[in-house]
């Protein structure tokens, strides 16, 4: 009695369980069901390991009678990108499911807000696809491309692509460090006046901005081109303790009409070595990624090293250049503006920082 006893008070985790039926060939394996509840056990592991360590983590998952779910590689990520939350009550019990991907019995407070309250940023040089006429380019078309087959360079077909952008290109990638791209898409804003949208993985966003600093490319450079960093999915831990994932969606929208995703980055190991493949989305196939683009742009962060101010309210430029001023002519002998211009000009700055502009125009005007 007692032995039967205290084998049925040891717990066997839900992963354990099927990984012991699977390697019973006995077990009769007759439903079809996939059991794709809330696991409890894995929660309390992984808040173990975000609270106290692997120690922890491995004790719970002894007590859980769980297997080990996590590769090392994964462990490393997690402990090395653990935050705590600012504010505690950002957790919220009714985003159980989402922490864990399942669903219904969820017992756990493991949560992110998956929703900001703020207003969305709107893009930048705009996104002009109100009318939505992907919709009306037919039926969706999909051609595949391998990085093995040689006879067609996945590198040169995105190129060629972005060379007959004319309206917009918008990029989700997870590494940026490929030069001869980077040069593609600087060529399509400042010679052709595309649109060019970079959403960056936050972890991944130094490359480029180490690139951009190898090059001397600064945000003077990127004009018509807005550069944000964006982030995975957050776990969070009943303590407020949280990690965020990474991006892993890759791919390039190019005037709404055609798409190109797939496993490659924008590197040189990712075109000369590394296998990946690339899918070719036309037609109605489109709409998908243009939702999921302005979805990532809204919950995306600017850069600071290439942040941009509107040239018409740039107030960081100096009125007048050091070299300007030894051989133009002195200030108090332009030209004073006219009663009626001065007018306009203060009805149309008047707003915002504006207000700045126009005094500081109005003071060296008033200068004879």
């Amino acid at each position: 009695l007692n032995s039967r006893s205290l084998s049925r008070s040891k717990p066997v985790g839900k992963v354990r369980r099927r990984v012991q039926e699977m390697k019973n060939p006995s077990v009769s394996l007759v439903s079809g069901h996939v059991d794709l509840s809330h696991n409890e056990s894995t929660r309390l592991a992984m808040d173990a390991l975000l609270n106290q360590g692997l120690d922890m983590y491995q004790e719970v998952l002894a007590g859980e009678g769980e297997v080990d779910f996590l590769s090392k590689e994964e462990k490393g990520y997690i402990l090395e990108n653990t935050t705590d939350l600012s504010t505690s009550s950002l957790c919220e019990t009714e985003n159980d499911d989402q922490a864990e991907g399942s669903t219904t019995s969820s017992q756990t407070n493991t949560c992110c807000p998956s929703v900001s309250e703020s207003k969305p940023p709107g893009l930048d040089h705009g996104w002009p696809a109100e009318d939505w006429s992907y919709r009306q380019q037919g039926e969706p078309s999909v051609e595949v491309y391998f990085q093995s087959d040689r006879t067609a360079s996945m590198k040169d077909l995105l190129r060629e692509i972005i060379s007959k952008a004319t309206m917009v290109v918008a990029i989700v990638m997870d590494t940026f460090s490929d030069v001869e791209m980077f040069c593609d898409i600087l060529e399509a804003s400042r010679k052709r006046n595309v649109s060019v949208y970079l959403l960056l993985d936050h972890i991944n966003l130094q490359v480029f901005v180490k690139m951009c600093e190898t090059l001397q490319i600064n945000r003077d450079h990127l004009t018509k081109m807005s550069v944000r960093s964006i982030q995975g999915e957050t776990y969070c831990a009943k303590s407020g303790r949280k990690f965020t994932g990474q991006i892993k969606e890759k791919f390039m929208i190019i005037d709404w009409t055609l798409v190109l995703a797939g496993s490659y980055s924008f590197t040189w190991l990712s075109w000369q070595v590394h296998r990946s493949l690339a899918v070719l989305f036309k037609g109605s196939a489109v709409e998908p990624f243009d939702l999921e683009f302005r979805k990532l742009y809204a919950s995306s962060k600017p850069v600071p090293a290439f942040l941009t101010v509107p040239t018409e309210f740039n107030l960081t430029r100096p009125l007048i250049t050091h070299q300007a001023a030894a051989t133009s002519t002195p200030l108090t002998n332009l030209p004073r503006p006219s009663p009626v211009k001065t007018t306009l000009m203060f009805a149309t700055l008047i707003q915002g920082p504006g207000l700045l502009t126009y005094l500081l125009i109005h003071t060296l005007s008033s200068l004879r």
